[in-house]
């Protein structure tokens, strides 16, 4: 058996196993399409002769590096490369920066009909003195009862 078809097999069986486990994770359709997606691209890739030149051009890499001697220009290159890929992949992991414009930013959003009362803005209100809290409450949990009352809430 070729080396390619080996690899076609054990590639496939790994993404079919892998689109089966997250399928049965997520109860969703999606994973299993992907997944078979993949794997006929796998296969479709060793039909029409794409995974053996995938596998000759690696050898060919390979047969470069240990033609070409190791030079000070060659750890360049080969820096440069890496921090050139590092980079791309850094920057495409980077949030867009898609901003709000400034007229949907200013203007308040439309208020859905909910039950629940609007707090509006405006000047802050006097800060009421801290009462006595009523038997086993600490102060923190009167002044939440009490604003709960407030507002009619509790």
């Amino acid at each position: 058996m070729h080396t390619t078809l080996l690899l076609t097999i054990g590639l496939t069986i790994v993404i079919l196993a892998v689109a089966a486990g997250l399928t049965a994770r997520a109860h969703r359709a999606r994973p299993a399409l992907i997944g078979l997606g993949l794997a006929a691209v796998v296969v479709g890739l060793y039909l029409t002769g794409l995974t053996q030149l995938a596998a000759d051009q690696t050898l060919a890499v390979v047969d470069w590096f240990q033609r070409t001697p190791w030079t000070i220009l060659t750890s360049w290159g080969v820096g440069l490369l890496g921090g050139g890929a590092l980079l791309v992949l850094i920057g495409a992991f980077l949030p867009t920066g898609q901003r709000r414009p400034a007229a949907k930013a200013a203007q308040p959003a439309a208020p859905a009909s909910s039950p629940r009362p609007q707090v509006q803005g405006g000047q802050p209100s006097q800060q009421p003195k801290p009462q006595k809290a009523p038997k086993g409450l600490d102060p923190e949990d009167a002044e939440i009862e009490e604003l709960l009352r407030k507002r009619g809430i509790m």
